[in-house]
This record gives structure tokens, sequence and C-alpha cells, in this order.
């Protein structure tokens, strides 16, 4: 998000057609560290598809992930479990959040 509200989309290429996810996300990350250094946005994010225990599920499950982070100093990542049934259905459990360490708002990087 710019200064001014305006939501922008980040879509990171580095001329592979299949990039590991891990690359891009590091790009994303330092896009928006450089961005966030030069007072050019207000707040950023990252989605992506993970693996992750849940407070009612201790073996990691599907889930997308959503890593915020804000000016203020505000850094969450919050989650959307997901399964497929047996018709293919996507069926979503209940979101939860867990503070992260701060890695775009961040100084001297």
């Amino acid at each position: 998000m710019k200064l001014d509200g305006e939501i922008v989309n980040c879509s990171p290429y580095d001329g592979d057609e299949h990039p590991p996810s891990k690359k891009l996300i590091d790009i994303l990350t330092q896009d928006f560290q450089l961005s966030a250094a030069k007072g050019e946005i207000r707040a950023a994010g990252i989605c992506c598809d993970v693996r992750v225990a849940t407070p009612e599920h201790p073996e990691k499950i599907d889930a997308v992930q959503f890593a915020l982070e804000h000016q203020n100093g505000e850094a969450v990542d919050v989650f959307l479990p997901y399964d497929l049934d047996s018709s293919g259905e996507v069926r979503y459990g209940e979101l939860f959040a867990a503070r992260r360490d701060k890695q775009f708002f961040v100084a001297n990087k």
C-alpha cells in the first residue's frame, strides 16, 4: 500500500518461468525493504501457500499465509487452513494469527 492508500499488486519476475517460491518471496521482501526505507509504502504483505501446525492440529496442514506489516511496527502472520473434500471442493478452516518478526519495515537493511 502506497502512502496515499493506493493498493499496488507486486509480481516479481527473474526470467525463470517456474522459479522456486522462496526465491520470489526473497525478491518481494527485498523490494518491500527498499520501498519502506525510501518511505514509499505504508504497508506490505505477501500471500503464499504453506504447511503449518495449528492450535487444533499439531501436525502440519495446508494453509494460505498472509504475511502483513505496517509502517507503525505491527507485523502479523494470518493463516487460513484449507483442505479438499472427496469431491475436490475446498473447505476452509478457522483463521488464526501469530506475531511475526518484522522483515519489511526494518532499519539498516
